[in-house]
């Protein structure tokens, strides 16, 4: 049968495939568990495939209930001599985000206008569907400009910005632009292999992403320049020579061999561009000061996340992981290039606390970049952030990894091998306490596991791996798992090891069993119990509604409006905010002394936004209780130290608590000041009543 162009289509096919090689009914509880969707779209897929097999004069999906669906014998002949019966199906079924794409490819294919009656034929759908598709576009590729008139739409945009709408959509892993480009005349395994020959040249080692998202690209550029759709902007020709080695003229041989002609500098210029943005896990093609400068940035990223969270994290395989990952984003950020990924969204909805910190660490590389971070790349930097714990990254050997890859019965992996594949990790041990998994793994870590003995039944990956290239199944699944990836971790556990997954009642009655022939028990309810949470610890979380609000930790009088007429330093500033906390005992007078050490010894770290200052030390005997002071300034305060100057119009004096008690207020203060609109108001505020009741607005 044709395979479809889509995963949604796809698995409608695959039902449809499931009920012809079924021997009998299959019932809809099967076909639910079978394909994890929804009974609504279960209904749809059945009604859609009816429609089409009634327009073949076939026989529809038979239902009898309490049986199931099953497909006649006549109709299951057809389907498998008829293929365009298939087609057919794929076209009415087609998704909204696949037929979008589809759109997008034909404006690139056409140089015609695409009419939206033609658009509103091929897809056997409403104008007013295709109509809100263009929109949908419009507000998911900004850069790609689609101009309408009367005989239709098409791209108004420069090629640049036609390339970028691939990369992205290549990023998004879309299954119609990968068929796409297969379909293109050209070689995606010598494209492929060049992709892999070029990071030995450049001393790069990308991820197992990176060198698809390149291969796919690449093919798709053999395609528009042999179209004489070219490049003409070479901006940054002369930054890319400065400070990288090799990459331009790498990417320009890369080019040559690809298309077999001359490439002009543009061209060469965008390629070296994307590469330098593909996440790697080793970069060493970049000049002595920039590798400096963003190891400096990782360091000090990695210093502010904890002041801030009160977590120890400082371990050098941490270190080194965030500074391979800045890379990428700080060419992403530089050259303008969009970062898009399923998983941002997700990891928003997920982890809404550790944005905000990550927002306020990432600072360091915001000034040196004289950008602000978008806000998937500071998701993406959160998803490493949100994977260590108390214990975090240890700098084990990769001898001691493949040793305990050798010994796990599942084998956790990404592309880049930690970091996403950490916070995944972590959330797997958590549910399933009785399973061993594997460290973080790399792909390239997985060949190496299987030339010796090994234990795994299971490789759960986040990167996109073909089943039949290992011995054991592989479950592909997002970094941050969703409830459609818990569910398809859990079927195929349930399948490998059934055991070690169910509820802990069969192991409990096991060891009850044990411990009662060689003790006395005299509460085997309380023994249970007791064995029941050692086995599935429940991870205690606090609860933020009752920890104390921003407003409840900052009364008015603990703010003072100061008129700044030019004798004032910052350290007269800094002790009045805390003379107010000394003075409701939250603190006691060495906490000053504390914080300018810090100040002295690390620079004027605690900036969280222009203009505002939050000063603190860590939980110590000089914090007598949580607490909060403001001290507002009409004319800006220089901060100077360690050759770093910030102005400051408000400094807000923090005491944590010793359990992060202060966080909830810490993430409502974070919120505010990360809107510029906000800041102006509060550093215009005329009086400490006006300050607080601005600041109440928003708690």
């Amino acid at each position: 049968m044709v395979a479809f162009n889509s995963t949604e289509v796809i698995k409608a096919q695959n039902l449809l495939n499931y009920l012809t090689k079924a021997s009998g009914f299959v019932s809809l509880k099967e076909i639910l568990e079978t394909f994890n969707i929804s009974r609504r779209t279960a209904f749809n897929w059945l009604n859609s495939t009816n429609k089409i097999l009634r327009e073949n004069n076939l026989d529809e999906i038979v239902n009898i209930p309490n049986y199931g669906y099953k497909i006649t014998d006549r109709t299951k002949r057809e389907l498998n001599s008829n293929h365009e019966i298939i087609k057919s199906i794929n076209q009415s079924s087609m998704s909204s985000t696949d037929r979008r794409t589809t759109i997008i490819l034909l404006l690139m294919s056409e140089s015609k206008d695409v009419s939206i009656n033609k658009l509103s034929t091929r897809f056997e759908c409403s104008r007013n569907t295709i109509i809100k598709d263009f929109k949908a576009i419009n507000d998911l590729f900004p850069n790609l400009k689609i101009v309408s008139s009367r005989l239709g739409h098409k791209i108004a945009s420069d090629e640049a910005s036609i390339r970028i709408t691939m990369y992205e959509l290549l990023l998004h892993q879309n299954k119609v632009a990968h068929t796409f480009i297969k379909n293109l005349d050209y070689s995606m395994t010598e494209t492929q292999q060049a992709v892999v020959n070029i990071q030995k040249k450049l001393h790069i080692s990308f991820s197992g992403n990176s060198i698809q998202q390149l291969t796919y690209l690449l093919v798709f550029t053999q395609w528009r320049i042999a179209n004489k759709k070219l490049i003409n902007d070479s901006s940054n020709l002369q930054w890319i020579a400065d400070n990288t080695d090799s990459v331009l003229a790498t990417c320009e041989e890369l080019l040559n061999f690809l298309t077999k002609q001359k490439i002009e500098a543009a061209e060469v210029v965008f390629i070296s561009k994307i590469v330098l943005c593909s996440q790697a896990t080793e970069v060493d093609c970049v000049n002595k000061n920039l590798y400096r400068d963003l190891d400096n940035i990782a360091q000090e990223i990695i210093f502010r996340y904890e002041q801030l969270t009160e977590q120890q994290i400082s371990y050098n395989l941490f270190t080194k992981v965030l500074r391979n990952h800045l890379y990428a984003t700080f060419f992403r950020v530089k050259f303008d290039i969009p970062y898009t990924s399923s998983e941002v969204d997700e990891i928003k909805k997920q982890y809404p606390e550790l944005i905000k910190f990550t927002a306020i660490a990432c600072a360091p590389l915001e000034q040196y970049l004289n950008k602000k971070l978008p806000d998937s790349e500071i998701a993406l930097i959160c998803l490493y952030f949100g994977s260590v714990n108390a214990k975090g990254y240890q700098d084990f050997s990769n001898v001691d990894k493949l040793k305990r890859a050798s010994l796990a019965e599942v084998l956790v992996v990404c592309s880049s091998g930690i970091g996403t594949s950490a916070m995944l990790y972590q959330k797997l041990s958590k549910m399933y306490p009785l399973i061993k998994f594997s460290l973080p793994l790399e792909i390239k870590d997985l060949c190496e596991i299987f030339k010796h003995n090994y234990q795994a039944r299971l490789i759960i990956s986040t990167a996109i791996l073909p089943s039949s290239k290992y011995p054991i199944p592989v479950v592909n699944v997002k970094a941050v798992l969703t409830k459609s990836d818990q569910n398809l971790v859990e079927k195929y556990l349930q399948k490998e090891m059934p055991n070690k997954i169910g509820h802990n009642t069969s192991a409990v009655n096991n060891l009850v069993s044990i411990i009662n022939e060689y003790a006395d028990v005299k509460d085997e309810k309380g023994l249970r119990l007791s064995l029941d949470r050692f086995i599935s610890p429940e991870a205690k979380q606090v609860d933020k509604r009752d920890l104390p609000s921003l407003m409840s930790l900052l009364p008015e009088r603990r703010i003072k409006l100061i008129h700044n007429d030019g004798s004032l330093n910052w350290k007269d500033v800094l002790q009045t905010g805390c003379k107010l906390l000394e003075k409701d005992q939250v603190i006691d007078d060495h906490y000053f002394e504390k914080i300018v050490k810090l100040i002295d010894q690390y620079g004027p770290y605690m900036l969280i936004s222009e203009n505002i200052f939050l000063a603190h030390a860590a939980p110590s005997e000089s914090n007598k209780n949580i607490g909060l002071s403001l001290i507002a300034l009409d004319q800006e305060i220089e901060i100077a130290s360690r050759n770093q100057h910030v102005l400051v119009a408000c400094i807000f004096v923090l005491s944590p608590g010793l359990k992060r008690e202060h966080e909830k207020a810490l993430e409502q203060l974070i919120d505010i000041v990360r809107n510029k609109n906000n800041v102006s108001c509060l550093v215009n505020a005329k009086s400490s009543k006006e300050i607080r009741r601005f600041l109440l607005s928003f708690c």
